[in-house]
């Protein structure tokens, strides 16, 4: 049957003394590791990750002030909770002890009994934190999977109805696949070349792409008779066709779509604009 592991404190004090009764203490709850140094203190640190600090304050060398300041400037280092345990007792001691990032500040001679209540406090105070933050980075995992499941329910959801257009039109249906492919390979290639890069790299090209199977979608109000004829088209069955822009987005207008503006955007853009060209020709 396994057993669980026992916590670790470091225990920090140029005196022998005080180390000595610190362990004695705290070594039937935890694993203690008695330092005579911060200097001893930050050797370890490089071996064993601690799961609270007793730190004094006046000590030779490097000081508890500047080993406090030292931990918490330190990615690897700064979120170990810190207790400053020392004979300094004034009101400004403790203020800057606890400006620094100590949790606490128990002042000697210490109370054996206060000393454990306290530590079995704030190591609870931790464990707590901890177990939140994994909820919170399980649910954020959990959103961001159903997002993405909405949003591929929704890619699919429009690439049915676009290429039920296709169809429509006596295309093949893979006219949508190739417009994303080559609209994908132009962008990439724009920035490649440094083409309208700055704006070229605001855009969500997910987005982007997944908006481009709408281009087509004003071709739902054009009649039969003139999206279905073989032939060539009149002049004037031509500027009907030419309105599928126009009435492609008076039917994306018409869905007051307010979640997602920026996807909104590029929907109506492209529906609009996709007959024109690069000199200026082209329709609307």
């Amino acid at each position: 049957m396994s057993t669980k592991a026992r916590q670790i404190i470091m225990m920090v004090d140029d005196n022998k003394a005080n180390l000595t009764v610190g362990k004695a203490i705290l070594s039937e709850h935890y694993d203690v590791y008695a330092l005579p140094s911060a200097e001893k203190l930050f050797q370890f640190l490089t071996h064993v990750t601690p799961d609270l600090i007793l730190l004094d304050i006046e000590m030779p060398g490097m000081d508890g002030f500047e080993a406090l300041t030292i931990l918490k400037g330190d990615r690897k280092y700064c979120d170990i909770p810190v207790v400053f345990v020392t004979a300094k007792s004034s009101e400004e001691d403790e203020y800057e002890g606890l400006m620094l990032g100590a949790i606490d500040y128990v002042t000697k001679p210490f109370s054996a009994t206060l000393l454990l209540k306290r530590i079995e406090n704030h190591l609870l105070i931790e464990q707590q934190k901890a177990k939140l933050q994994d909820y919170s980075d399980n649910l954020l995992k959990m959103v961001q999977k159903k997002t993405q499941q909405v949003s591929g329910l929704q890619n699919a959801i429009i690439s049915t109805v676009a290429n039920m257009l296709e169809f429509r039109d006596n295309e093949t249906g893979w006219h949508v696949h190739r417009t994303q492919f080559y609209m994908k390979a132009l962008i990439e290639r724009m920035i490649e070349k440094g083409i309208y890069v700055q704006e070229l790299l605001t855009w969500d090209l997910d987005n982007v792409l997944s908006a481009s199977q709408l281009h087509d979608i004003g071709k739902i109000a054009i009649p039969d008779a003139i999206l279905l004829k073989p032939g060539k088209l009149t002049d004037e069955e031509f500027a009907i066709m030419k309105t599928h822009t126009t009435k492609g987005c008076a039917i994306l207008s018409s869905l007051n779509y307010t979640q997602d503006p920026e996807y909104y955007d590029y929907c109506y853009e492209i529906c609009r604009h996709h007959h024109e060209r690069w000199d200026g020709r082209g329709y609307p």
